[in-house]
């Protein structure tokens, strides 16, 4: 490779030797190398970027280069390595008119021509065709582009023209660089540049409306770009979802699978999936997810537990029940087969502990699984006739199973017990109030197991009362003990009515002790 320029008039040289024989690969390889972040003020004076606005704009439908590549693969490289330099350059330049209006052109060129190009009928076979000898150069050109407009974006927000991205055939590009790449880092980097284009800027994600006519129309044409096999008009169809399933799976292997690879996979899962998920989808999905958290728990390192892979393993399992219904039938499913509460049970009780010692916050580490275990209690409960989550029969026995096999609810409440009594922080009270809600509605009332009488139960003793359980610290405030035995504590008198029946006998038993 050259050395880059760093001349003003060497960049000048370049630039114009590549104006005057611009189908030259060589002169535009020779730009490329000299165009970074130093050099990219040279540039943009000798008009860099209105030459690869107009050489982009004069590209014809079917136009090759010397080699036999689409001739839309010089501009692609070629702006990708600008925009990378635009992003990359230091104040006061980065902030300056001339660098914005570079931007601008580049910008431009790329909705209004480069995109529309790239996304036609006929060159989508040159993304599919994995014999062809150019598909590997095709798909890795249209991938790094995407990836630095993603950057781009970042650095230099525009909601309207993140707008007019999705309309361009952007979107239909990425799709078909993530679905048909063989390669596990331009699947990962397109991956990213999806999630990026797919997500608004003009508001959190947590309020993006998947059922808005905008997002349907976006998600319809990934699912078109993933159903497209040979040139001409694409059909919607059940290959498509199947195949964009399919590669939402592989994408969670490759995140979940080594640490540090993606941070924020679940987004792409929710974007991609919320329109075509089936029974079969949840069980390859949940069933990788679950069966992750399990290796990871059972195989820690010297290191200890990979707990920033749990938790985006639990932030997976939450955005997918956020998106679309979780099936009943499924969600028992797992409870029976994969001891999903067995692997809740392990996550909430382990000690966890940084690289260095220091234990791990447990409101980063659980707050996904709380949510989760907030969840199942949801299920228990629910009678709302438009609601998915509701109790039924089948449900209940399968929760009461777990949690009863091996005395596994009264074992973690008694870890977390004594946790919360310990540490007294609210990520540890959290935990206990949601595992003890958990039992509570299945009919289970927590004894520690050899305790005292002394610390029988936490909050109030009747069973049906909001604050059974509760070891808040607005609880312990209005409790009132029995004056018979000095142990049981109701919230009322009229609680204590109520659990008169059942503690007559255990009162007296109480006093003798």
């Amino acid at each position: 490779m050259a050395s880059p320029a760093v001349t003003a008039k060497d960049i000048l040289r370049l630039v114009d030797e590549l104006r005057a024989d611009p189908q030259s690969v060589d002169k535009h390889q020779r730009v490329r190398n000299a165009c970074n972040a130093t050099s990219w003020a040279f540039l943009c004076d000798a008009k860099y970027p209105q030459f690869l606005y107009e050489y982009a704009n004069s590209h014809q439908h079917d136009e090759t280069t010397s080699s036999g590549l689409p001739v839309w693969i010089l501009s692609a490289w070629d702006i990708a390595l600008a925009l990378q330099a635009s992003n990359t350059t230091l104040p006061p330049f980065s902030t300056s008119s001339i660098n914005l209006q570079a931007l601008s052109l580049l910008r431009e060129v790329l909705v209004n021509k480069l995109f529309p190009l790239m996304s036609s009928p006929a060159e989508r076979a040159r993304y599919i065709n994995q014999g062809a000898p150019d598909t590997a150069s095709v798909i890795s050109a249209a991938s790094g582009l995407l990836f630095a407009l993603a950057h781009s974006l970042k650095v230099h927000p525009d909601p309207v023209y993140l707008g007019k991205v999705r309309t361009s055939g952007a979107v239909e590009v990425c799709t078909l660089c993530w679905l048909y790449t063989p390669d596990l880092p331009t699947r990962i980097t397109a991956s990213i540049s999806l999630e990026a284009l797919l997500e608004p800027q003009s508001q959190p994600a947590s309020t993006f409306k998947f059922d808005s006519p905008p997002t349907q129309h976006i998600l319809s044409r990934v699912l078109d770009a993933a159903g497209t096999h040979s040139p001409g008009p694409s059909t919607t169809s059940t290959t498509g979802a199947e195949k964009i399933v399919g590669r939402c799976v592989h994408m969670l292997q490759d995140g979940l699978g080594e640490k540090g690879k993606m941070t924020d996979g679940h987004r792409l899962v929710e974007l991609c999936l919320i329109q075509w998920m089936t029974d079969e989808s949840y069980r390859r999905i949940m069933t990788l997810v679950v069966q992750t958290v399990q290796d990871a728990l059972g195989h820690a390192d010297d290191r200890g537990v990979n707990w920033e892979l749990v938790d985006m393993c639990g932030a997976v399992l939450l955005a997918l029940s956020n998106v679309s219904p979780l099936p009943m039938a499924t969600l028992i499913e797992y409870i029976d087969r994969l001891s999903l509460l067995s692997v809740l049970s392990t996550i909430y009780t382990q000690t966890t502990r940084t690289e260095d010692g220091n234990p791990v916050p447990m409101e980063i580490v659980a707050r996904a699984w709380t949510n989760i275990v907030e969840l199942l209690v949801h299920c228990t409960t629910c009678q709302a006739p438009n609601c998915h989550y509701v109790r039924t029969d089948a449900y209940v026995d399968a929760l009461r199973r777990a949690l009863d096999s091996g005395e596994l609810w009264a074992k973690t409440m008694d870890v977390l017990f004594e946790q919360a009594r310990v540490s007294k922080d609210k990520a540890s009270m959290a935990k206990w109030n949601s595992w003890n809600g958990l039992g509570k509605e299945v009919g289970m009332v927590y004894r520690p197991s050899g305790a005292k009488p002394s610390v029988t139960r936490d909050g109030c003793w009747e069973v049906s009362c909001q604050r059974h359980g509760a070891i808040d610290e607005q609880t312990e405030q209005v409790l009132q003990r029995c004056s018979g035995c000095k142990t049981a504590r109701y919230c009322s008198t009229g609680c204590q009515t109520k659990d008169w029946k059942r503690h007559k006998v255990e009162c007296k038993q109480l006093r003798t002790t």
